[in-house]
């Protein structure tokens, strides 16, 4: 299992547009997409940066996976945030593999 975390700064002056941009434009991307799975929204608590930091998880079954979504969805939709939020939103992802204990 591969999880990417990619995780936001965003100036407080769009923190809720961004929040509802994310729930009505890229999370039923990801939903309705069967590449990935099980997407969570998080804010970061006790970051002190001058903006909001968010974190959006989802889950795919294989690295192959999770890179065909992101040739498929996953550029369009980095394209619109962009467009939408321009720099005031910055992101990076992490890519981790999950070790079963």
């Amino acid at each position: 299992m591969i999880i990417c975390n990619t995780t936001y700064h965003v100036e407080c002056s769009v923190s809720g547009e961004f929040i509802d941009w994310m729930r009505q434009v890229l999370l039923p991307q990801v939903t309705n997409h069967k590449l990935v799975s099980q997407p969570r929204l998080m804010r970061l608590i006790g970051h002190n940066g001058g903006g909001v930091c968010f974190a959006l998880q989802v889950q795919a079954s294989s690295l192959k996976h999770l890179q065909q979504w992101n040739l498929a969805e996953g550029k369009r939709l980095h394209k619109a945030m962009t467009e939408k939020f321009g720099d005031k939103v910055a992101g990076f992802t992490t890519l981790m593999e999950v070790i079963e204990i």
